[in-house]
C-alpha cells in the first residue's frame, strides 16, 4: 500500500486535468470532474486486484503452485523493480533535475498530457483515471500478486475489507493534490512540491520494494 500511495503518473497526470479543468470551467465544477478522474483510478486498481486476486485463487486451489519456486520468482521481481525504480523511474540528468520527467515514453507522456486537457466529458476524465494508472501497471502488478497471495492467509471475511482498504490508499495522492487546489494552490505551486520531494519518492518506493523482496526470499527459503 506504502509503494501504491507513492507512484507519481496517475497524481501527475490528475494535477494536469485539474489545472486545466479550472481554467475551462467554474471551481465547482472542475471539483466535480475530479472525483470521476478518481472513480477511474478507483475503478483500474479494483479490476486489476481482483482479477490478480481470483486468478492466484484459482492456481492455488488446482495446483497448490505458492511453493518456494514461486516465492523466489517474486523476491527477484521485487529486487530487480528496486534498482529500477531507484535509478529509472524519475529520469535522470541535469535537464531533469527540476522537473518530475518519469520513466514513460515522450510519446505516452505527451498522450497523456494531450488527454488531460482535451476532455469533453466524464466518461472522458473516468478513462483517463483508468489509463494512468494502468500505465503503471508493472509496477503495481506484482503488489497485487503478493497482496493476494497475503488475503489467502487471512480470513475470508477480511479479504474484501483489504481489498477496499488497498483501493483507498491508492487514491490518497489524488486526494491531496485535490485539497491543494481546493486551498489555493495552483499547478506550479504543486510541481514544486514533486520537485522537492521526489528523491523521497523515489527512496521510498526503492526501498519498500528492497523490503519486500527481502521479505519474500526469506518465506521462500523457510
Amino acid at each position: 500500500m506504502l509503494i501504491q500511495g507513492f507512484l507519481q503518473v496517475t497524481p501527475g497526470v490528475f494535477a494536469i486535468f485539474y489545472h486545466h479543468a479550472l481554467g475551462k470551467t467554474t471551481a465547482k465544477k472542475a471539483d466535480d470532474q475530479s472525483l470521476s478522474f478518481i472513480l477511474g483510478t478507483e475503478i483500474a486498481t479494483a479490476v486489476f486486484f481482483l482479477i490478480t486476486y481470483s486468478i492466484i485463487t484459482f492456481f492455488t486451489t488446482e495446483n497448490n503452485f505458492l511453493n518456494s519456486t514461486f516465492l523466489w520468482i517474486m523476491a527477484g521481481l521485487f529486487f530487480a523493480l528496486s534498482v529500477f525504480t531507484f535509478f529509472c523511474y524519475f529520469k535522470l540528468g541535469k535537464k531533469n533535475k527540476n522537473t518530475t520527467k518519469l520513466f514513460l515514453t515522450r510519446h505516452t507522456a505527451e498522450s497523456f498530457t494531450y488527454h488531460a486537457t482535451h476532455n469533453k466529458n466524464r466518461t472522458d476524465t473516468i478513462v483517463l483515471g483508468f489509463l494512468s494508472t494502468t500505465a503503471e501497471l508493472v509496477f503495481t502488478l506484482p503488489l497485487f500478486i503478493m497482496s493476494s497471495v497475503e488475503i489467502l492467509n487471512l480470513s475470508p471475511r477480511f479479504n474484501f475489507v483489504f481489498i477496499i482498504a488497498y483501493i483507498v490508499v491508492a487514491t490518497i495522492p489524488l486526494f491531496t493534490v485535490r485539497t491543494l487546489y481546493r486551498t489555493g494552490h495552483n499547478l506550479a505551486e504543486i510541481q514544486k512540491l514533486r520537485v522537492k520531494r521526489k528523491t523521497l519518492f523515489r527512496i521510498i518506493i526503492s526501498v519498500s520494494y528492497l523490503l519486500l523482496g527481502v521479505l519474500t526470499f526469506i518465506s521462500g527459503v523457510i
